[in-house]
């Protein structure tokens, strides 16, 4: 029988254990090596991405255990796949939803880029157009670029008003030595013959600087780039040559040239020399410019049409031929133009001295035009509500465009085939006067609106007095166009009218059957909503406690004595008329209103500032400017023991404590409303 050994069990042991450390080791190694190559060739892999699809095409975040890296890298490859195969349409949408996800510092960060890249002549860029390989561009056309959603674009693609060069070599008359001694006797002359100082004009240069006198908002504010081009329209008969040039060349330096169509000179039939061959001279070098000469003189209204239908530009643009445009004009009256072309704009008027030639500027930015019952155009405080819509609107509000009810009638832009569907200008009236407040109606009565815009200034020469005469009816004309107006716009407001000017009631002025039937035609709002809607601060008739003379019992009468054009005038004492004249009517004309204002057919009577009632403003505040009347004593009280009184002595309505027995503070009234 044969005995075998009996294994060495530590050796055996020994052995096992040497082979598991080593097979466990190399498990080590290997998981370890594996680990190591797994993370180099993901490294390697963003490495190589973020060099082949631009560093601002992905950003990784590759710190270690984020598993946000992999989800990032699979929505990179989806979206690249998608972005190769999507059409136009779906880009598009994509990119506005994209856009209106976006934070509010992407947005500005791909403005500022949009703004560097249009000022070096660049296409905009792409808005994170992701996947689109650098190889590929030669082989496939380029996909048209992405069209930014409507609000970017006008965010994108603003200006700042332009801003004239200063200091330029001045431009004179050809033939003028302005060298020569001055002369004393020739200046006095020309402002006598001219009414403005021609010689002192002739001898300024016609490209002088003008003075930038907007408030300091206006600097800050942007305009959208894409404006329309305007016919700047300058009518003159027998104007100084000096002034009309002036006006032009002034328009063409201190306007963007993209945003001037042209200037079309229109002549109404000059007689004088320097008006014909010297005129065409001065401008030959300016292809701009444009001279339209008519056969014979119409006046300034049907000048004015017949220009209209010469002009070519989008935007009709009327200036008078002597004015001078300041920086940042332009831009602030297209811009409600091109966003509404409904909207007519109208821009602050300066002052330039007739005499000196001084810019003399003016607080046009305070005021709106306002309308009276003789259908003049007045400047009147900004109404508290429209105060507070601008306090709404605008981040600017001090230099926020107004609503105005009128408009003086001689500069204003207005879209030129929105002029011509309004139906243009009343060819029916005479050389001047009314024309401005007859659109005025129009243009907010038939669905348009008018808008005053501060940051528009225009230099303006309030000359001394009309240098020409109204053809043979100087004092026919302004009555015929006023009458013209009302008898087609007024309404049941018409009697009214003639209460206050009744030397209009019977007056002939011609054919109105055309006017009338553009009214029809447009649908147009009558003169109430007119009054309630755009300017309230007017009162209708139905609104009166009473109107007419207003008479004490002592036989003296209110009389403003035409004060009542102007702030600060006192309201005077005088006969009554009981058959007055045209103007005696109308000075004599007093309203009470039921919201208690006492006044004339322009400003409020106030009792703030002295003893004596004087005229101001309307501010509908009350206060100084609240009167009421009561009907059992026939006082006109302030508060409850002051009243209205007839001064004999002194010739002035006052305030004086209240006296039933005295008779100069008992009134009556033409026209009394008591039961309504």
């Amino acid at each position: 029988m044969v005995t075998l050994d009996k294994p060495n069990t530590y050796n055996s042991t020994l052995v096992s254990r040497i082979l598991s450390n080593l097979k466990h080791s190399c498990r080590r190694d290997y998981l370890r090596k594996r680990f190591v190559i797994r993370w180099v060739v993901i490294l390697v892999t963003i490495v190589l991405l973020v060099h082949y699809f631009g560093e601002s095409k992905l950003k990784f975040d590759v710190r270690f255990g984020e598993h946000h890296d992999h989800d990032r890298v699979v929505e990179f490859k989806r979206h690249v796949h998608q972005e190769q195969e999507d059409t136009e349409e779906r880009k598009q949408k994509r990119h506005v939803h994209q856009e209106q996800e976006d934070t509010e510092e992407r947005k500005q960060q791909r403005h500022d880029d949009m703004l560097n890249n249009l000022a070096q002549g660049l296409q905009p860029p792409k808005q994170e157009n992701l996947g689109v390989k650098e190889e590929k561009k030669e082989e496939v056309a380029p996909p048209a670029p992405v069209v930014p959603v409507k609000e970017e674009v006008k965010k994108r693609e603003t200006i700042h008003a332009f801003v004239g060069e200063t200091n330029l070599p001045p431009v004179y008359l050809d033939y003028i030595d302005v060298n020569q001694p001055w002369d004393k006797s020739a200046e006095e002359e020309s402002k006598t013959k001219w009414k403005v100082n021609k010689y002192l004009s002739d001898r300024t240069p016609l490209n002088r600087d003008t003075k930038d006198g907007r408030h300091e908002t206006c600097s800050r504010r942007e305009y959208q780039a894409d404006l329309p081009a305007a016919s700047v329209v300058l009518v003159f008969y027998n104007e100084a040559l000096s002034v009309v040039l002036r006006t032009a060349f002034t328009v063409l330096k201190e306007s963007r040239p993209n945003l001037i169509h042209e200037i079309l000179l229109y002549d109404d039939g000059s007689t004088n020399d320097e008006l014909m061959a010297p005129l065409e001279r001065h401008i030959a070098s300016y292809p701009k410019i444009r001279l339209v000469r008519a056969k014979e003189r119409g006046g300034l209204v049907k000048a004015r049409l017949y220009a209209s239908r010469e002009a070519r530009g989008e935007v009709l643009l009327y200036l008078d031929a002597h004015c001078e445009p300041t920086p940042g004009w332009l831009e602030p009256l297209l811009e409600p133009i091109a966003k509404d072309r409904k909207t007519v704009t109208v821009p602050s008027l300066d002052a330039i001295n007739w005499v000196t030639l001084d810019y003399a500027g003016a607080d046009t930015i305070y005021v709106i035009g306002g309308v009276n019952w003789l259908m003049n155009m007045l400047w009147a405080p900004i109404p508290e509500r429209e105060k507070e819509r601008r306090q709404k609107e605008d981040p600017y509000p001090i230099t926020a465009n107004l609503r105005t009810a009128s408009m003086a009638g001689g500069l204003f832009a207005m879209d030129r085939q929105y002029f011509k569907e309004l139906g243009e200008y009343d060819e029916g009236m005479g050389v001047w006067g009314g024309e401005n407040m007859e659109l005025s109606f129009r243009i907010w009565m038939c669905g348009g609106s008018m808008l005053f815009i501060p940051c528009s200034k225009v230099g303006h020469i309030f000359r001394a007095a009309h240098p020409y005469d109204f053809m043979g009816n100087n004092g026919d004309v302004v009555s015929k166009n006023y009458v013209r107006t009302a008898r087609v716009w007024f309404d049941d407001e018409l009697e009214f009218f003639y209460k206050i000017r009744p030397q209009f009631r019977d007056l002939e002025v011609g054919d109105l059957s055309e006017r009338h039937a553009l009214r029809e035609r447009l649908q147009c709002n009558n003169y109430a909503w007119f009054i309630r809607n755009v300017y309230p601060e007017l009162p209708l008739e139905r609104d009166l406690v009473a109107s007419g003379q207003f008479r004490t019992d002592g036989d003296l009468c209110m009389d403003t004595r035409g004060g009542d054009l102007a702030e600060s005038n006192p309201l005077h004492l005088g006969q009554c008329h009981n058959a007055p004249t045209p103007n005696s009517a109308s000075n004599r004309f007093m309203m009470l209103t039921k919201d208690n204002r006492l006044m004339g057919l322009n400003y409020c009577c106030d009792s703030g500032f002295s003893a004596e009632l004087q005229f101001r403003k309307c501010h509908l505040q009350g206060g100084a400017q609240k009167f009421e009347f009561d009907p059992q004593t026939r006082l006109i009280r302030q508060g409850e023991s002051r009243c209205v009184m007839g001064d004999t002595s002194k010739q002035k309505v006052v305030m004086a404590d209240c006296d039933p027995s005295n008779v100069n503070q008992l009134w009556t009234f033409e026209y009394y409303y008591a039961s309504t």
